[in-house]
Formats: structure tokens, C-alpha cells, sequence
């Protein structure tokens, strides 16, 4: 990914056409919760977690796992619009979805850790479904 003429952020090699682009497929245990989050290097911050590469969630619904097995944990971006998007449509899947605090800044759970902030606690005590997501989901948006 690059704007312009500057180096680009991540690059992306795949070996096997027929594979799906999501990171961690290969160590996760699919038989256990799973966390999805967008960036490869948040998935290491995580336990049993894999990575879109992006905000392409879409691949996560054709690996089949089971909506109760599965929190979708997105970037930090109220104000992104694809983001917020994303968001609304797996709350009306009835994903776990993760609704950040008004109270966190950072952007994305690699810059969380690095300020030192309990990430798995804070994505255990900020998980929600349902009606509770969405009114979460609309607090976030208004932060």
C-alpha cells in the first residue's frame, strides 16, 4: 500500500492463487475463539487470531466459522466511513464486534501496546453483540 511516490506500508505475496489472503490461517486453531483483526501485526498481539490485511472482511465469511466463535476486531476509526460501514454490517450479522472506548486514541492495537494499554482485557470488556453492539456502535461513532 503506498500514496504516492513514497515506499509502500505492506506488501503482499501469494504462493498459491487457490489461497485465501488472511493471516495466521496457517497457526490458528479454528476449533477454538477466534479473533479477526485488520492488520497482520495486531494478529500477534492476540491469541488464536487472524488478520484480513485490510478491511477485507468478506474473506472471514467464506471460511464458514461460526458467528458465536468469531470477534471481529476493527481499527480504532469512528470517523473512517468504510470502517463505520464494515462495523454496522457485522453488528447486523450478529458478529462479537469490538467498540472501542471513547476514551482510547490509538488508532490500531499495535499502537495500544506500545502505550502500554491492556489490549486483551480491553477487547474482553469492550466485545458486544446485538443491540448492545449497536448502541455501542452509535456512542462510538459520537466520540
Amino acid at each position: 500500500r503506498a500514496f504516492g511516490k513514497e515506499q509502500p506500508k505492506y506488501l503482499t505475496v501469494k504462493i498459491d492463487s487457490d489461497k485465501q489472503k488472511v493471516y495466521g490461517l496457517d497457526r490458528v486453531n479454528l476449533q477454538q475463539h477466534i479473533h479477526i483483526v485488520e492488520g497482520p501485526i495486531d494478529s500477534l498481539f492476540l491469541d488464536n487470531s487472524l488478520a484480513v490485511a485490510g478491511t477485507g472482511f468478506g474473506k472471514i465469511e467464506s471460511l464458514n466459522l461460526p458467528k458465536e466463535h468469531v470477534t471481529i476486531v476493527f481499527d480504532n476509526q469512528s470517523r473512517n466511513t468504510e470502517v463505520c460501514k464494515l462495523v454496522e454490517k457485522y453488528i447486523k450479522l450478529d458478529y462479537n464486534v469490538v467498540i472501542w472506548p471513547c476514551n482510547i486514541q490509538e488508532k490500531d492495537i499495535n499502537d495500544m501496546v506500545k502505550n502500554n494499554i491492556n489490549v486483551k482485557q480491553l477487547i474482553q470488556d469492550h466485545t458486544y453483540q446485538g443491540l448492545m453492539a449497536q448502541l455501542k456502535f452509535t456512542e462510538w461513532r459520537n466520540c
